[in-house]
């Protein structure tokens, strides 16, 4: 065969791999590789020298593989029979993509598993010719940009798919839309790999669009709706009992109790209500302290009042000097009867010891009798008196 003096490229704009038609040069033989090109001798399936932009005469210093394989003797004229390559390191961009079937996608806030599907768009560019032409060419004559796209997008996209479903269970199925911009970065990053063995570096891959088949979409809303109005409801139920607690508060403050006393009040009422103690002596003794618990709390209430209110003019004179008198007339008019050293309850007539609080018969509390003095000239009086014996003043009552 002729050999060929001048090896450059021949191939049109649309073709990015390109396979010089003449395989036979010597070392004299000029090399021709345009801007944003790269030239690549093969033999016997070995990817050899390979040279940049510029203008070159063969010679054995600057093809020292092909030199190596062919025994080529430097300083004269030796021929050489090798296969060139041109390829276009040209940017390929906008390659649509998308996902041949649909993915199934489980929603994290539902928990529910639905059928989506993704599609956007990515750029190639080649920045290592002879690791594209050991994977990809073999004994192609030609590729051109659509046989490359073609055959890189369908491999990005089975990859894709994979990644597309671990993305976006990441994120609820109404706000995904939001992140596309982190779920495209992070499926980039993930097939990166992928590409880096053919010498191709991924550019500009963007998940522009995700599509939710209809039944599951209608689904999907009907949970989120159900969710919502139970949000709604909880809200509505926590703002009226804080509401109905806030009135409870305001209510005990001005009755003036706490809600502890009106733990105590229930708890004294309760005992109140338990009849039977004659029947279980015991059980009365063991409720006796809330008894006593509960006419401290009445005595510290009324405390309080008695000093909450003013002083007039008129409660200046005797009956301001005897408060004692003054009390002792509001007391019940039934009082235990004495025997001796001991009294009588007045309920049932059983005769108590004189330090007793409670019958143990009947549980009646036990009202130790007071003394009365005359509010006109203070004299003591019997308490089944109604007529002072000294002065003769009616007694109040």
């Amino acid at each position: 065969m002729a050999i060929q003096e001048v090896i450059k490229y021949e191939g049109d704009n649309s073709t990015l791999i390109y396979k010089h038609p003449a395989e036979d040069f010597n070392t004299l033989s000029q090399l021709i590789v345009h801007e944003s090109q790269e030239a690549v001798f093969f033999s016997d399936g070995q990817a050899l020298d390979s040279f940049k932009a510029g203008r070159y005469t063969l010679e054995t210093k600057n093809i020292p593989l092909i030199s190596k394989i062919r025994n080529l003797v430097s300083g004269g004229v030796s021929p050489f029979h090798v296969e060139v390559y041109f390829i276009n390191l040209a940017t390929m961009m906008d390659i649509a993509w998308g996902t041949p079937s649909q993915v199934t996608v489980r929603d994290p806030n539902y928990g529910y598993s639905y059928s989506a599907g993704a599609s956007g768009s990515f750029g190639l560019k080649i920045e290592d010719g002879r690791k594209l032409l050991i994977n990809l060419v073999g004994t192609e004559k030609a590729m051109t940009t659509k046989d490359i796209q073609k055959f890189f997008k369908d491999l990005l996209v089975a990859r894709v798919k994979n990644c597309i479903a671990v993305e976006l269970s990441k994120y609820s199925y109404n706000v995904f839309n939001q992140h596309l911009n982190e779920i495209s970065e992070n499926v980039a990053g993930q097939v990166e790999s992928d590409l880096e063995g053919y010498g191709i570096r991924i550019l500009n891959f963007f998940v522009s669009a995700v599509t939710i088949k209809p039944d599951d979409l209608e689904e999907l809303k009907k949970l989120d709706n159900s969710m919502a109005q139970k949000r709604f409801e909880a809200m509505g139920n926590r703002d009226a009992t804080v509401i109905e607690a806030e009135g409870l508060a305001k209510a005990r403050e001005l009755q003036g109790y706490t809600w502890q006393q009106e733990q105590q009040f229930d708890v004294s009422r309760t005992f109140a209500q338990n009849e039977g103690f004659a029947a279980n002596p015991a059980n009365m003794m063991a409720q006796i302290p809330l008894a006593f618990s509960m006419g401290d709390m009445m005595k510290n209430n009324m405390d309080a009042a008695v000093q909450a209110q003013p002083v007039t003019a008129a409660q200046t004179g005797t009956a301001a000097m005897q408060p004692d008198i003054a009390a002792t007339q509001s007391q019940p008019a039934v009082q235990p009867q004495a025997q001796g050293g001991n009294i009588t309850c007045v309920k049932c007539g059983t005769s108590l010891s004189k330090d007793a609080k409670f019958c143990f018969q009947c549980g009646e509390k036990v009202v130790i009798p007071q003394k009365i003095f005359c509010a006109n000239c203070g004299n003591e009086m019997p308490p089944e008196a109604n007529f002072c014996t000294k002065c003769g003043t009616r007694r109040e009552k």
